[in-house]
């Protein structure tokens, strides 16, 4: 048999038939706190299209009574009172057994319905003892000679959009100690709402001194959870009637020495980072990682070459590999590295083998010091050669760019960190002199032919470009346009300018975001290199000839089609922009395009005003090594 079951949509009260042609009125209630004078509260539910009249009571011949009234389709919430001396009545002089922090009895509750129909049902329920509030308390504790001072305790509760609020907060001694919250329970003696907590403390060793934060993690007396660095990786936790939830702050150090073989030898950097305990599902938050989608700091501090380290306050996870170690200096950076031992890692996903391995975590121990792991920092000595070639076609420069990016799992390629580039020589070959030097450890993708940004100095048949500098925040880059052979600005050196007399047929020079590809690039190559001082040879596909898209620009009001930008772009996350600038005459053409369907856009860069509209075709669908035509593009910029 189905029974009813009673809701609430939009506000009012919504019963299956079956409930509301059997009663008028429903008690949801099982669990009922009693004041010491017998009072409590119960919810009552009208099914009814009139308003619900009745009585509440206790099974008893001299029990006290109390009136119900509640609206049609709506729940109200009603006083029950019980006698002292009534079996109902659940503290322990009356014979109440004790559950966790309160006591209780078995009662029946009746409900004598007058309007709109006459009947009476009875519930099974559980009085208890009323139990307005709890405690959330714990005991924080440090290792001796790696405490931290001015340590906080709060209780912090989330809010709506994202921030939170600190409720209450308590301070710790250096030396540890106790804290504890009175938190409100709800109604009936039902769990409190939810909370967090968050222990920080001033850190003496680290950089310049530096106080600390994060979350604690586990379960009610377990503290094997740790902490969490930040709000998402917290523990919501509850107060409830059955005793003071427990959660103990224990924290802990990583000590080493540390060893610099970079010249000229300085002070090095070293960091404590961490894996979140559950990476988030959404993309957006793990971006925002200290380490992008891969993990966050605990801890930092510095030490000279040869120097002692010591990286306190960091969450314990007894017996659980949870840490890593960076030490850098300057642009050198090594994880796990441990001195002698010729191994280590490139990047905080190396650390975790690309897969969110714990293998090569750290562990603290239960003593709460992981001493003697002693770091270095040096360069990989790693070489990677780079065995491919070229067809169909002469390369240009662009098309011999070698960007090398981290594979990180998850990430289309051109989302994927620039780690180091280079180029090949014309046969697409990257050995020698263009060998890729000290790679660090880590897994790669290859790409050949796929530069993303570049930008040079072109012949321009015009002095200057007045259009795209007016305004105060244009004119800062007025740099970019030489008029003859001179320049006005001596930034114009700085970015690459070398005088020299514009060709015939030209009045100066500008600074454009273009480079021309002829090649499709390739990009599906994976390089894994382990440890250091290794050589690998990454074989790539054979770079064929792109498609060409030619076409031509006309502009409204007879404006100049001139020195144009015609940009094709792909939003696969894969393949890269590829662009065209207008010749004399306003014609394109853009090369270098593999297979696929293309997005066109005139005046991408603004350098002819901010206007980009233009009507003729805004896509078109190529195949590599054919040309095509785009028509004419009508830009009304």
């Amino acid at each position: 048999m189905l029974l009813a079951v009673p809701a609430v949509v939009s506000g009012a009260l919504v019963a299956m038939p079956a409930e509301a042609m059997t009663y008028d009125a429903a008690v949801p209630t099982r669990n009922i706190a009693i004041s010491t004078s017998g009072l409590g509260k119960v919810t009552v539910q009208c099914f009814a299209s009139k308003t619900c009249k009745g009585k509440l009571s206790f099974t008893n011949s001299s029990t006290r009574v109390r009136d119900y009234s509640v609206p049609a389709h709506s729940s109200r919430t009603m006083q029950v009172a019980v006698r002292t001396t009534e079996p109902a009545y659940p503290y322990a002089a009356n014979g109440g057994i004790k559950r966790g922090d309160v006591y209780y009895k078995d009662a029946v509750l009746v409900v004598n319905q007058d309007y709109p129909r006459n009947k009476t049902r009875t519930y099974n329920v559980q009085t208890e003892t009323l139990l307005t509030a709890q405690q959330i308390t714990g005991v924080v504790q440090g290792p001796a000679g790696h405490t931290a001072s001015d340590i906080k305790v709060e209780l912090v509760r989330s809010l709506r959009g994202g921030g939170t609020q600190v409720v209450r907060y308590a301070e710790v001694p250096t030396n540890g100690g106790i804290y504890k919250f009175t938190v409100s329970l709800g109604t009936n003696n039902s769990a409190s709402g939810p909370y967090k907590l968050r222990i920080s403390g001033h850190v003496d060793n680290a950089d310049n001194g530096t106080t600390r934060s994060w979350y604690w993690r586990g379960s009610d007396g377990s503290t094997t959870g740790g902490g969490g660095r930040y709000l998402d990786e917290g523990t919501t936790l509850r107060a409830t009637k059955m005793g003071d939830y427990n959660a103990n702050f224990t924290y802990g150090s990583i000590t080493g020495q540390v060893t610099n073989s970079v010249p000229p030898n300085g002070r090095v950097d070293i960091t404590v980072a961490a894996p979140p305990r559950t990476y988030s599902s959404n993309s957006k938050t793990r971006r925002e990682y200290d380490f992008p989608y891969c993990g966050n700091v605990y801890g930092s501090t510095d030490a000279a070459n040869g120097g002692a380290y010591s990286v306190d306050f960091l969450p314990v996870y007894t017996g659980t590999q949870r840490y890593m170690v960076r030490a850098s200096y300057g642009a050198v950076r090594t994880w796990n590295a441990r001195t002698g031992s010729g191994t280590g890692f490139g990047s905080c996903f190396d650390v975790m083998d690309y897969e969110r391995s714990t293998a090569n975590l750290l562990a603290i121990p239960a003593g709460g010091i992981l001493s003697g792991y002693n770091v270095q920092v040096r360069r990989s000595s790693n070489d990677l050669l780079i065995d491919g070639a070229f067809s169909g076609f002469s390369p240009t420069a662009s098309d011999q760019t070698v960007t090398i990016r981290e594979k990180i799992p998850g990430l289309p390629v051109l989302s994927a960190p620039v780690v180091a580039r280079g180029h090949t020589n014309s046969n697409g070959n990257a050995n020698g002199d263009n060998t890729i030097k000290n790679l660090p450890p880590g897994k790669y993708w290859v790409e050949v032919g796929r530069r993303t940004s570049c930008s040079a100095w072109y012949p321009s048949v015009f002095p200057n470009n007045d259009a795209y500098f007016s305004g105060a925040d244009r004119g800062a880059e007025r740099w970019k346009t030489v008029a003859g052979k001179y320049e006005e600005y001596s930034k114009s050196l700085a970015m690459g300018y070398v005088r020299k007399t514009p060709p015939s047929g030209y009045k100066g020079w500008m600074y454009r975001g273009y480079c021309k590809a002829l090649g499709t690039g390739t990009y599906n190559n994976t390089a894994r290199i382990r440890g250091f001082d290794q050589s690998t040879t990454e074989q790539v596909s054979t770079i064929r000839k792109g498609a060409i898209v030619k076409g031509h620009v006309k502009r409204a009001g007879g404006k100049t089609n001139k020195e144009i930008m015609v940009r094709l772009s792909s939003s696969d996350g894969i393949r890269v922009i590829r662009t065209d600038v207008t010749d004399s005459k306003g014609n394109f053409y853009v090369a270098g395009l593999p297979s696929g369907r293309w997005t066109i856009s005139v005046n991408s860069d603004s350098w002819r005003g901010i206007g980009r509209t233009f009507t003729g075709k805004h896509s078109i669908s190529v195949t590599s090594g054919h040309t095509y035509s785009a028509g004419t593009l009508y830009f009304k910029g």
